[in-house]
């Protein structure tokens, strides 16, 4: 399953609780570039989204937005 998260609730802390529950988590492709930041600057484990993939698993059924 996928979830798909608002700014507000990555900075509060929430990426680490759910990387802890198994989840994968990543920032939109845009996300870095538009804060002038490298991947470097994403805390451990976080990656940076493929729109494709992205677009797949926002669509997917079992997925909650």
């Amino acid at each position: 399953m996928a979830m798909v998260l608002s700014v507000p609730a990555i900075q509060q802390g929430v990426p680490s609780q759910i990387m802890a529950a198994g989840a994968r988590v990543e920032v939109c492709a845009l996300y870095l570039p538009g804060r002038r930041a490298t991947p470097e600057a994403l805390l451990p484990g976080i990656g940076v989204a493929a729109p494709p993939e992205m677009a797949a698993a926002m669509m997917a059924n079992d997925t909650a937005i």
